[in-house]
């Protein structure tokens, strides 16, 4: 990698994204997906613990990666993850929101699915929003008996510090 940061493609250098083909049908999976994504984005900009642990599986992951280099420990478990990330809270005086856009959703096999999106983070304070960090998410999505979608493996990527 060079002295450039972050570097272009780091994503997909690292093995965090390798988008899927576009596959015909399974419409309502596609866009229950994108739900799901869009939810946890909620939860968490609405300091909706509850939500925001609904969203995973219970023995869902959350992991992060700064740049391609720098990596954030897997959390472990739907309730660890929305206490963890709950604790960012107190320190975020700021409306925070994240938008998540370009979802890329995979072709549903054996329960699960892959799906990526773009996350743009914003933060609103004193009348002025502006972006905090951008990057890109991928999520493997499982399957509930229900046949909603919860995230079984989150690996959000940031282009820079926040």
């Amino acid at each position: 990698m060079s002295d450039l940061l972050p570097e272009p493609g780091w994503a997909s250098a690292v093995g965090q994204v390798s988008l899927p083909e576009p596959v015909p049908g399974a419409i309502a999976d596609r866009l229950l997906a994108g739900e799901l994504i869009a939810r946890y984005g909620w939860a968490y900009d609405e300091r909706d613990r509850a939500a925001l642990a609904a969203c995973f599986t219970p023995d869902g992951v959350w992991q992060g990666v700064l740049m391609g280099r720098d990596r954030v420990d897997p959390i472990r478990g739907a309730d660890a993850i929305a206490a963890w990330l709950a604790g960012f809270w107190p320190a975020q005086t700021d409306q925070r929101r994240h938008v998540f856009t370009n979802v890329v959703v995979g072709e549903p096999t054996g329960g699960s699915v892959v799906a990526h999106a773009y996350l743009l983070l914003l933060s609103s304070h004193d009348g002025t929003t502006t972006p905090v960090s951008a990057g890109p998410y991928r999520f493997t999505l499982r399957r509930t008996d229900r046949g909603l979608w919860r995230i079984a493996h989150l690996e959000a990527g940031f282009d820079a510090p926040f």
